[in-house]
């Protein structure tokens, strides 16, 4: 049942980040995550080993890149929604909002200083016009990610 239910919620949760982000670029014109270029990483990633990608935005598309990013998005959600059952499992988080809010806080760890340096971006979007925003922005979308967590856990409890 708990595997059922880590899906769920991690797909929910998904769900949830993506919706937002639509509704975020009408009110400020900031484009959502291009999960074409992360399905470009993987697959540079897969065919050669590499697995910190240089100009992958300049890079020709592949085939099926984009279709390949949009399931290690929603991979990566599941895989949260996993630890964050774990946790839960260990007493180390409730599920709701606060400890969900905690835990997409210390989440954005993963892109600040692992998947944006793989994409070229450089450790906390050094390498990136904007850093603070971009930063910012995965911090505003892990913390609803991990809210989405916590209550989807609470709401499947009840």
């Amino acid at each position: 049942m708990l595997s059922f239910q880590f899906v769920i919620v991690g797909i929910a949760a998904c769900v949830i980040f993506d919706l937002w982000q639509r509704i975020f670029q009408k009110l400020t014109a900031i484009p959502p995550s291009n999960w074409a270029t992360v399905g470009r990483w993987s697959l540079g990633l897969v065919t050669t080993g590499q697995l910190i990608a240089h100009d992958l935005e300049a890079r020709p598309e592949r085939r099926h890149e984009l279709a390949l990013g949009w399931a290690v998005h929603y991979g990566v959600a599941i895989g949260y929604a996993a630890v964050f059952a774990w946790l839960m499992d260990r007493d180390l988080l409730l599920a709701g909002v606060l400890d969900g809010l905690i835990f997409g806080v210390v989440s954005v760890l993963v892109p600040w200083l692992f998947f944006l340096p793989c994409l070229g971006k450089g450790i906390m979007a050094r390498r990136t016009p904007n850093p603070p925003l971009v930063c910012a922005l995965a911090l505003m979308m892990h913390s609803l990610f991990g809210v989405s967590i916590g209550l989807g856990f609470a709401l499947l409890a009840s």
